[in-house]
């Protein structure tokens, strides 16, 4: 059985897309090969329009509410700091 990840078929879109074909040909394919567990029309198209754009990265975006988290020292230091700050005014009322 062929694996039928998304990022699985993203690599297929990629290739058929780099080889010239257009995204309803490349749609055809898919679901001759991938039955129900095909890419909805519409997310193929969308596809080959982001490797159109010259997108090669084939991972799922952030949606647009998901939260961007970001860690480095400098928040890290932070983030000890006001904890420390919250314990010692704890100690003190």
């Amino acid at each position: 059985m062929m694996d039928s990840s998304r990022s699985e078929q993203r690599a297929d879109i990629q290739f058929f897309h780099a080889e010239g074909e257009h995204a309803s040909q490349i749609y055809r394919r898919m679901k001759e090969v991938y039955g129900g567990q095909c890419l909805a029309r519409c997310t193929i198209f969308r596809w080959c329009q982001r490797f159109e754009a010259e997108r090669v990265n084939i991972k799922d975006l952030p949606y647009p509410r998901q939260a961007h988290v970001e860690t480095n020292s400098a928040t890290i230091w932070a983030v000890d700091e006001l904890a420390h700050t919250a314990e010692s005014s704890d100690h003190h009322t």
